[in-house]
């Protein structure tokens, strides 16, 4: 047995670092290596900066996620072990991006969608999209009413309705 433990990252009020637990290093599963990127002096690991060393994904034998970040080779630093949730390693499989990281999301994650990111070619989310209709005379007055108040309709609609509830 590799007993691993992890300790948190932040002091507790006595200086020292609290156990959150161990796993055993030689039933886990070696998920992915993080990949590397050119950042326009040094090849760079995406998820740990380090230019020797690789940040680690395992899956222990229970399920839960951890991370090996060693960089005692690297800058005489320290072997960081931490625990993940689903979405920090769904996120570091993004990050990582190389053909390896997806074959690994695919596995672990088949519902993550294609992409992601702002849409940056409209407005921003205010809430869900709820429609509605309105005969022409109702929407004649709120169309009236946002031009009194030098706001759009949508804007108009969404003040009458939150006034009313």
């Amino acid at each position: 047995m590799n007993r691993i433990t992890i300790y948190s990252t932040q002091p507790n009020d006595q200086g020292g670092y609290d156990r959150l637990g161990w796993f055993d290093l030689d039933a886990a599963e070696h998920i992915l290596e993080e990949d590397s990127r050119w950042d326009g002096q040094n090849m760079r690991g995406v998820i740990s900066g380090m230019q020797i060393n690789r940040a680690q994904l395992y899956r222990t034998s229970s399920g839960r996620w951890v991370e090996n970040q060693d960089a005692r080779p690297e800058f005489n630093g320290p072997d960081q072990w931490r625990f993940l949730t689903d979405d920090e390693a769904r996120e570091w499989m993004i990050k990582s991006g190389d053909r390896e990281a997806e074959e690994a999301l695919e596995k672990w994650f088949p519902d993550t969608p294609d992409e992601s990111g702002p849409n940056l070619g409209g407005r921003p989310t205010v809430g869900p999209k709820v429609e509605v209709r309105l005969a022409p005379e109702v929407l004649a007055k709120v169309d009236a009413r946002a031009a009194e108040a030098g706001v759009k309709r949508a804007e108009m609609l969404r003040r009458i309705i939150t006034d009313a509830v």
